[in-house]
């Protein structure tokens, strides 16, 4: 084997060189990591287990480093190898993100979560993607390409809802919202957005149901409750806007709105000294904010 390496070109492996790039890697001394990967490569036979983790590992620092354009080749070359790791697809298809290569991206994130790259599926994970990376207008093309798709593809109409409310327009936002809740009816997630969305227009009672729904549907996400709480408060049910915005804490203790809104309530209660350690808890909180 040693022999038929230097026939094609390659010396003997420089294991040194391989060890120095992995502990470079570990310690998250990416461009180091670059250079002694690349090094090792050189005398590193193509389809080894050496050169195999060697590529996977360049890509990753490369794109660890924020290079995303030079992590791409490397990346493309490590999902394709005998054991592809979803990571290796997953910044992949972020680095085709990162460098505006949209439709290239559907094929990595189809990859990652196990679908067909033509399916209405793969655009809706892909939106996804996108829309955590910021990239709202690719991801609502990608979510109507998945409803040209199939019609009734659940979160397609729900992405579609985020973005509207990322634009401010609150109509197509309830439009996309309640379209979604006809599809995916347990969904909590849409159920809370479009009481978001209702409440952004200061619309308390169209938004109460849906946040109603949210919090029956997902007990253990303070979102809905702390938006539920604030409802109850603009409309002086102050009793339930206590009770609300309390089990809220009990989920995110740190949470500043949900400190703040209790802090009112006591205030409205007469709950006087309840309501000066929530205003005090709440200064102190936004104080460390970051």
């Amino acid at each position: 084997m040693l022999a038929l390496a230097f026939l094609l070109g390659f010396g003997a492996p420089d294991a040194a060189e391989h060890q120095t790039a992995l502990a470079s890697y570990k310690q998250h001394r990416f461009s180091e990591a670059v250079t002694h990967f690349t090094e090792a490569l050189k005398t590193e036979q193509p389809g080894s287990p050496e050169y195999d983790e060697s590529i996977l590992l360049l890509g990753q620092s490369y794109y660890l480093d924020t290079k995303f354009k030079d992590a791409i080749p490397w990346l493309e070359k490590a999902i394709v190898v005998k054991s592809p790791t979803p990571e290796a697809a997953y910044m992949l298809g972020n680095a085709y993100i990162f460098t505006q290569q949209y439709e290239k991206s559907v094929n990595a994130f189809a990859q990652v979560f196990g679908v067909k790259a033509d399916s209405a599926a793969a655009h809706v994970v892909t939106a996804r993607m996108m829309l955590h990376q910021d990239a709202d207008g690719e991801a609502a093309k990608q979510a109507e390409r998945a409803l040209a798709l199939d019609p009734n593809i659940p979160e397609a109409h729900f992405l579609l809802g985020e973005v509207a409310i990322l634009h401010a327009d609150i109509d197509d936002a309830i439009r996309h919202l309640k379209k979604e809740i006809e599809i995916n009816p347990s969904f909590a997630m849409a159920h809370y957005r479009l009481g978001d969305a209702y409440s952004r227009r200061e619309m308390w009672d169209d938004a109460m149901a849906p946040l109603e729904r949210s919090v029956w549907l997902n007990p253990n996400y303070s979102a809905p409750f702390i938006l539920l709480g604030k409802g109850y408060l603009k409309r002086q049910e102050l009793a339930n806007a206590e009770g609300v915005l309390k089990h809220a804490l009990k989920l995110d203790p740190q949470n500043t709105s949900a400190h703040y809104l209790l802090g009112q309530t006591y205030m409205q209660l007469g709950k006087t000294e309840d309501a000066k350690k929530e205003m005090a808890r709440w200064r102190e909180l936004k104080g460390s904010s970051p």
